[in-house]
């Protein structure tokens, strides 16, 4: 029974201590995509970018996560009535590591 308690222990631990680290490369990783696919060319993010678009931060209150994921990948490939480009080519990773960034909440 105490060599189960110390693993979980540990593991719990461990969770801790590394789930910010993970947070942090997920958010850089974020960065680096919107960076990459151009979003700050319409949308700002910390006070920079485009202004013709919302900002990433203001996204939250209105954006579920699904209608975040809605907006970036669908079948018809029709993004913020024709305004946002075609995201179909990003990985379901970077669409999670997007959707998770722009809504953190679940």
């Amino acid at each position: 029974m105490f060599p189960k308690l110390l693993v979980i222990a540990i593991a719990f631990i461990l969770n801790a201590i590394l789930s910010p680290f993970a947070y942090a490369d997920s958010e850089t990783e974020a960065h680096k995509l919107i960076n990459a696919q151009g979003c700050k060319a319409c949308h700002t993010l910390d006070g920079n970018g485009g202004v013709t678009a919302g900002s990433f931060e203001a996204m939250r209150d209105k954006l579920t996560r699904a209608q975040v994921r809605s907006q970036l990948v669908n079948p018809e490939r029709k993004h913020g009535n024709d305004k946002i480009p075609d995201f179909s080519h990003l990985s379901e990773n970077e669409i999670d590591v997007l959707v998770n960034f722009i809504q953190p909440k679940p």
